[in-house]
């Protein structure tokens, strides 16, 4: 069988991974936010390349699309034990991307997102979108997690900011010398994925808070049926108790001919509720319940 988790997982990804940027400006925000998020550097006699190393059996189809979309060359792809796609001539790529940019110092990382990487709303959702293909990971049940993480705090503050641009409040922590943003609840996870993009995975996460949801009311109604059923047995063993008393002691003939009508029918019907026994009687439920506490009453010696 299957484990939930892992399906909607991979079906989250699927869906993310098979969307195709409407302009070179989205892809742009979404290459590059798999590159921050899952690449790697190499050097090699003198030569510069960009790997994405990855588990994700969409990301070769995805990151192909992506680099042709901002005319680039596709990667070549290797499988093994994970899947290895590498770029040529990285160091013009991580330019292109906005990673890295070359100024009076050198070729060096920029500090967080690139400047005009992520100006429109179909950006922003490019790039966390991008983020979470390269560095996310979703479980569900028991324990509601979604993460991503990056390697600087303030990438990381920066996609988070790109969250809350939509109402979208994430946690932030750390994880093995990562930098993490983090939602706890299937709530949350439902407005993080939508906002990506993958809104079916979305809506079945929604559908199992529905019937999560129905699940624990139905427990809860149970739980007070099952009170009440208590309650009304306790009450009806007491009154039980008190005719019987009534009986060695007086005789239900001697009673008052009402109160002696109730309390064979009390003692016929033991399981009866209040609603019942009024019905048989002709009378409301509170003068049935008037007439047995007067036969308690009776028994104990107080005053009714």
């Amino acid at each position: 069988m299957k484990n939930p988790t892992e399906t909607l997982s991979r079906q989250a990804k699927e869906q993310l991974a098979a969307i195709t940027p409407s302009n070179r400006y989205d892809a742009l925000a979404e290459f590059s936010a798999i590159v921050q998020t899952a690449g790697s550097i190499n050097l090699s006699a003198g030569e510069m390349t960009v790997s994405v190393v990855t588990d994700n059996e969409f990301m070769p189809s995805l990151l192909a699309r992506l680099a042709l979309t901002v005319m680039f060359a596709p990667p070549t792809v290797r499988f093994g034990k994970h899947i290895t796609l590498t770029f040529e001539r990285g160091r013009e790529l991580l330019t292109l991307l906005g990673i890295f940019r070359e100024d009076a110092s050198g070729f060096r990382r920029v500090d967080g997102l690139a400047d005009g990487l992520t100006r429109r709303d179909s950006e922003k959702r490019s790039y966390v979108r991008g983020a979470f293909l390269g560095s996310g990971f979703l479980s569900t049940g028991k324990n509601n997690h979604m993460e991503l993480s990056f390697s600087g705090e303030k990438l990381r503050d920066d996609v988070a900011e790109l969250f809350s641009s939509a109402s979208i409040l994430v946690g932030r922590g750390t994880r093995s010398e990562k930098y993490t943003i983090y939602f706890k609840s299937k709530e949350k996870i439902c407005d993080a994925l939508t906002f990506m993009g993958a809104s079916k995975a979305a809506l079945d996460l929604q559908d199992e808070i529905v019937k999560n949801s129905l699940e624990k009311k139905a427990t809860a109604q149970q739980n007070c049926d099952v009170a009440n059923i208590d309650r009304a047995l306790a009450a009806s063993s007491k009154q039980l108790a008190a005719i019987d008393a009534l009986d060695k002691r007086v005789g239900l003939e001697n009673l008052d001919a009402r109160l002696q009508t109730t309390a064979l029918l009390r003692r016929t019907y033991p399981e009866a509720n209040m609603s019942e026994l009024a019905e048989m009687l002709g009378v409301s439920k509170s003068c049935v319940k008037h007439r047995l506490e007067k036969l308690i009453a009776l028994v104990s010696g107080k005053k009714e």
